[in-house]
């Protein structure tokens, strides 16, 4: 099975979410996640052609927004939304406090989630995620699951229909008179 692939962007003049980023790519990889982070070598401003790779092979894109989004970023959830078709797989997630900072069209490319650090509501705010994010592979999987049973039915149908025809061609062997010898069972018979 593929494990589970996660783009994790940043804007890139917030330190914070820059460390919070790789430390998640970090974290996520040493869990068995296959985890990458936007190309900001060659330009802090222009979506590349290896930040567009990598989100086209990532499952999720998740972003941490603490302060003022820069268009970058903006442009890897417009692109990232073209690519999976499915803002469940594009998790923002808001500090409560600050309240939401990305407005606009692109607030329906994503999911939002708020995380009050005073609550600490760090256990609800991860299922209320993780039920996002798996509702989503739920739904596939139960797809999946349907069409192995269809598969399996369709397999014992024809191994069922296979053993009925066999057992009619060894009925009807048994049911036929007894025919002249062949010719070489007739040659056998004459060599003992």
């Amino acid at each position: 099975m593929k494990p589970t692939t996660i783009f994790i962007t940043y804007n890139p003049n917030i330190a914070t979410e820059h460390t919070l980023a790789v430390r998640l790519h970090t974290i996520g990889a040493v869990n068995g996640f296959l985890m990458y982070l936007p190309d900001r070598y060659n330009s802090n401003t222009i979506l590349d052609t290896e930040t567009k790779q990598r989100i086209n092979k990532a499952d999720y894109l998740v972003f941490f927004s603490l302060g003022t989004l820069s268009q970058i970023v903006k442009q890897e959830i417009a692109y990232a939304f073209q690519h999976f078709q499915d803002k469940s797989k594009i998790i923002v997630i808001y500090d409560a406090k600050q309240g939401k900072n990305l407005e606009g069209e692109l607030t329906n490319y994503f999911t939002p989630f708020y995380f009050n650090r005073q609550q600490g509501n760090q256990d609800i705010l991860l299922n209320q995620i993780i039920t996002t994010i798996f509702k989503q592979q739920h739904q596939e999987n139960q797809q999946n699951i349907a069409k192995l049973e269809q598969e399996k039915q369709n397999s014992q149908g024809i191994m069922a229909l296979l053993g009925i025809g066999l057992g009619l061609f060894i009925l009807s062997s048994l049911a036929e008179p007894a025919t002249e010898p062949t010719k070489t069972q007739k040659s056998v018979k004459k060599k003992k």
